[in-house]
Order: structure tokens, then C-alpha cells, then sequence
């Protein structure tokens, strides 16, 4: 399966009204995880971060942290992340999916591809998004960018 998902929908219903199937929406972290653990899933697209993570504190988890758990149970899935750095806060008493300022955590593996959404209009993203998931996506789609390996 191929799965787009955000921590809160009505942040990206642009997006997700121009992605048609094969692609699902899933909002449900744990969905996913079981996803990638039956070995479902095929490709991944974060919109900055994930809720309903279990045993996590209030529940959510940014998008950096999401696609590491990802990937310790299937190496192989490609991940999109948009906005969704983690950072080392001062203030470990906020909840992780809330913490954007700070030292930016390293990116552990080569085939996540981390984008802000400030560099692209609401096009650029669904664009680069579909192709994504299409497997069509080539250096020059995505000019700002932190890693790629697709």
C-alpha cells in the first residue's frame, strides 16, 4: 500500500483531496506500523507528523521520528517527509510533535527524503507527492532538499 498521513488532517486537505488511489490516507500511526510489519506498505509520505503512537507522551510523534520506527521494521520502504525534522529541545516536558526549534537530529537513513513546505506552493507539493508514490521522482523535482535516495 501506498499511504499518505499527518498528525492533523485539516492541515493538509489540499494534498490529500489530489491523491487518488492507489494511495491512502491513514491517519492512524499504529495502522501503519502494522502495515509495515506485515510487510504492506510499500511507500510512506509524512506530512510533518503522526498520532495515535502507542506509549508515546499526548500521543504524537514528528515525522522524522515516525519514519525511523518505520524503518526499523522494513528498511526498504522510501519515506517522504515534509516538515517533519526532530530537534533536541531544552524543554523535554513538550511533546516531541510540538518541538521545532533546537540542535536538528541527523537523518539515519539514505532513503527518507526530508522537504519544507516553505520552498514549494501547494502545486509543487502535490506534484512532487504523486510522483513520489508513482516512483517518478528525479533530483530536479526537488531543488531544496535535505537527503535523496530513492
Amino acid at each position: 500500500m501506498k499511504i499518505f498521513t499527518a498528525g492533523m488532517p485539516e492541515l493538509c486537505q489540499i494534498i490529500t483531496s489530489k491523491l487518488k488511489n492507489p494511495i491512502v490516507f491513514e491517519y492512524n500511526f499504529e495502522q501503519i506500523i502494522g502495515l509495515a510489519k506485515s510487510k504492506e506498505l510499500e511507500k510512506l509520505c509524512i506530512y510533518i507528523d503522526v498520532w495515535n503512537c502507542y506509549g508515546k507522551k499526548f500521543n504524537g510523534m514528528r515525522g522524522q521520528g515516525a519514519a525511523e520506527k518505520i524503518h526499523e521494521l522494513n528498511s526498504k520502504i522510501p519515506i517522504l517527509i515534509w516538515d517533519g525534522r526532530e530537534f533536541v529541545s531544552d524543554l523535554p516536558e513538550i511533546p516531541q510533535a510540538f518541538q521545532t526549534t533546537g540542535k536538528i537530529c541527523p537523518i539515519k537513513n539514505s532513503n527518507e527524503l526530508y522537504l519544507s513546505s516553505e520552498f514549494y506552493d501547494d502545486k509543487s507539493i502535490i506534484n512532487i507527492t504523486i510522483k513520489f508514490f508513482e516512483g517518478t521522482l528525479i533530483l530536479n523535482d526537488v531543488p531544496n532538499r535535505e537527503q535523496l535516495t530513492l
